[in-house]
């Protein structure tokens, strides 16, 4: 009787040993459960704030995007206004002559649109029936003259009254060398500084494209 009293205080004492286990188990589980909550939590508010960033970048594209598409049709028709502009200045330009390479001072003291309407048709060896020219103004660019000696000429813009006198000279000059007391002189149209850069452009272009081997300019 007393072995078997000892042996359910044995497997009493087992159980509460297990008990006493579990219990810690049960503890570990419960908190590893608010240990998992807790990161859940975190989880969640992490993913809410990524979806929040995530929203306020695709704002950010979306606004991006739409400034870009800005800017291009800003630039379209900034580039057609400019155009305009160039086209309006040219035309303004239409009876306009440059003239490069008349020493400073070869004018003497007189208007420079009277000596140049006295010595054009000399440069050039105009007919006698030549019509008189009428120049409208003449002057020199840039207004002052450098201090510097050894600086080149500033040029003539010279505005004749007539479109068609100005290109009659311009066909005459190109076909000719013309000289004033041994200094070499260049006539040339009054363009605009975007015209001028679209034809330099244009010259480099050509110049490119002539000095490419043929082989080079060959696509397979």
């Amino acid at each position: 009787m007393s072995l078997i009293l000892s042996e359910i205080k044995a497997n009493g004492s087992r159980l509460d040993g297990i008990t006493s286990r579990l219990e810690g188990i049960a503890n570990s589980v419960s908190c590893l459960q608010n240990s998992f909550a807790v990161l859940t939590e975190r989880v969640a508010g992490a993913e809410t704030r990524l979806d929040e960033a995530e929203r306020r970048i695709s704002s950010v594209e979306d606004s991006a995007a739409a400034t870009e598409g800005q800017l291009a049709s800003l630039k379209v028709t900034v580039d057609q206004l400019q155009t305009k502009i160039d086209d309006l200045e040219n035309r303004g330009r239409r009876k306009n002559l440059k003239i490069v390479g008349l020493p400073e001072k070869s004018e003497g003291s007189g208007p420079l649109s009277a000596i140049l309407r006295d010595m054009i048709p000399k440069w050039l060896d105009l007919p006698a029936d030549f019509p008189a020219l009428d120049i409208e103004r003449a002057h020199r660019s840039p207004t002052f003259a450098s201090n510097n000696p050894n600086s080149a000429p500033r040029s003539i813009s010279v505005r004749f009254l007539r479109f068609t006198d100005k290109e009659e000279i311009l066909k005459v000059a190109l076909k000719k060398t013309v000289t004033h007391n041994g200094s070499e002189l260049r006539f040339y149209s009054d363009l605009s500084a975007g015209l001028l850069q679209k034809r330099r452009e244009s010259v480099s272009g050509i110049r490119l494209s002539s000095q490419t081997p043929v082989s080079a300019q060959r696509k397979d």
